[in-house]
């Protein structure tokens, strides 16, 4: 799989490791993490993560098949997209246990993770 984040991009197979890194980049604060197969642009996820908590993006295409995930938490949660800090809609946060449930989903068939409820994305 294409992890891409600060750091560059870098090939990961292994799910366990990419669970691992997006663990270890939510407990420094605000990241984004695009995960996507190899070679692919699309279909692709990205998460955006600080601390506990995550909001979840799923591109299908470039035609704006794009959906976002419906949290849990109904709480207010700033990310940093792009670069750009965003305050989160409070029905899009997820923590950051279910985001990974999601991530395991989409590693596996890059599909839109049917764990979770998903709305129209921004």
């Amino acid at each position: 799989m294409l992890i891409s984040y600060d750091k560059g991009d870098i090939t990961i197979t292994d799910t366990d490791e990419i669970i691992t890194l997006i663990l270890d980049l939510a407990e420094k604060g605000m990241n984004e993490i695009w995960i996507s197969e190899d070679n692919t642009s699309y279909p692709a996820l990205a998460v955006l993560v600080n601390g506990r908590y995550a909001c979840l993006n799923y591109f299908g295409n470039d035609d704006g098949d794009m959906y976002m995930s419906r949290g849990t938490e109904n709480v207010e949660v700033s990310f940093n997209p792009g670069g750009t800090e965003w305050v989160a809609p409070a029905d899009a946060v997820l923590p950051i246990n279910t985001a990974i449930d999601c991530i395991r989903q989409f590693c596996k068939n890059y599909k839109l993770p049917d764990c979770i409820e998903w709305q129209n994305g921004v």
